[in-house]
């Protein structure tokens, strides 16, 4: 993180490079490129601006969990000792704000409707007719950012969320816990490539976040936990048998080296009669780990067919099945084009 300015400027001079390459003709009919390249050093400098607000709030002896106290003075140490950055984690990075769009912008809504929605619909009718005094207990495998452990506390649910990744604990600690008021700051999260996007305009356009105050979606203290580590290794645990009254995975069973150990944990956490609501396709993380990682990687993958049928020798009972469309962190304002062009006889320039 402390490293994205410098790196995501080199993605700006590479543009930069490749257009200086181009003949005096072919530059000619892209006269505006230099203009935007200017425009994509704003954005950078913008997120930049968020990311240093971020980890200024992480310093030791600061109000904030120890795991990450030490997030700021580790992030200067790595750039001390590491020219750049590691490509996957720069892709990390961007990865965040793809999910700062995606859990708290305004332009999120349709995705969150999507998946978020249906989760919390199913959640209230299977949960319902609990006292207030005694809320159900979900757990959230896969947390992100938090917005759905937000959107289940917002229902009076009391809601724990579990994640793994460093970069999501450090960001959604940081909106969860610092934020002022809604809109308080605008990133930039689909600057950082030049691939399939409708307009200059749509790739540098910015979003405001988040889309309300965090704590206008938390009913009352002592609703809302987290929970740092990996999923199998926490929850696994004899203590934490029978420990939750729904567990509600989102886009999460497929991260899994092993989804039937997923299941089997989230059995032995439901206490008897407890509900797991699931939403997400089956495209198993680690299943092409073997082209990128020198070592081999455990990755089970399983039709959907597969995994119903272990599901109910594990003693799950489906009770509602159904396919939908959601879409994941993408850019709702264009996917895909179909057009047709006709030669303009009024302007017959050479084509070289």
């Amino acid at each position: 993180m402390q490293q994205y300015r410098s790196e995501a400027e080199w993605e700006v001079s590479r543009w930069e490079r490749n257009y200086s390459q181009l003949s005096d003709e072919h530059r000619a009919l892209l006269p505006h490129q230099p203009t935007k390249f200017a425009a994509a050093r704003n954005c950078i400098h913008n997120n930049h601006l968020f990311i240093k607000s971020l980890l200024d709030m992480y310093h030791e002896g600061e109000a904030v969990p120890e795991h990450l106290s030490v997030a700021n003075s580790a992030a200067q140490e790595h750039a001390r000792r590491h020219k750049h950055a590691h490509p996957g984690d720069m892709e990390k990075v961007r990865y965040v704000f793809k999910n700062l769009m995606r859990d708290w912008s305004q332009d999120g809504a349709p995705e969150r409707t999507q998946s978020y929605g249906r989760i919390c619909q199913e959640a209230q009718k299977q949960l319902a007719g609990r006292n207030a005094d005694d809320p159900a207990r979900i757990l959230v495998p896969g947390a992100g950012l938090g917005r759905l452990c937000l959107e289940l506390t917002n229902q009076g649910f009391e809601v724990q969320g579990n994640e793994f990744s460093y970069y999501m604990l450090l960001t959604s600690s940081f909106i969860l816990n610092n934020t002022e008021r809604a809109e308080q700051w605008t990133v930039f999260p689909w600057m950082h490539s030049n691939c399939n996007q409708k307009s200059i305009a749509d790739q540098l356009r910015g979003v405001p976040i988040p889309d309300v105050h965090p704590a206008a979606l938390v009913q009352r203290p002592g609703l809302l936990s987290m929970c740092a580590g990996d999923f199998v290794e926490v929850y696994s645990a004899q203590d934490q048998a029978a420990s939750f009254d729904c567990v509600a995975t989102c886009f999460f069973l497929d991260t899994a080296h092993n989804i039937l150990q997923y299941m089997q944990i989230i059995r032995h956490i439901l206490k008897d009669g407890g509900c797991w609501i699931n939403l997400g396709p089956l495209l198993f993380h680690w299943a092409d780990a073997h082209t990128y990682l020198p070592e081999k990687e455990l990755s089970i993958e399983l039709s959907l067919e597969e995994v119903e049928a272990a599901a109910k020798q594990l003693g799950f009972k489906t009770i509602k099945r159904e396919m939908v469309s959601a879409a994941y962190m993408t850019n709702l304002s264009y996917s895909s084009a179909v057009g047709s062009f006709k030669q303009d006889t009024g302007n017959n320039g050479p084509i070289a």
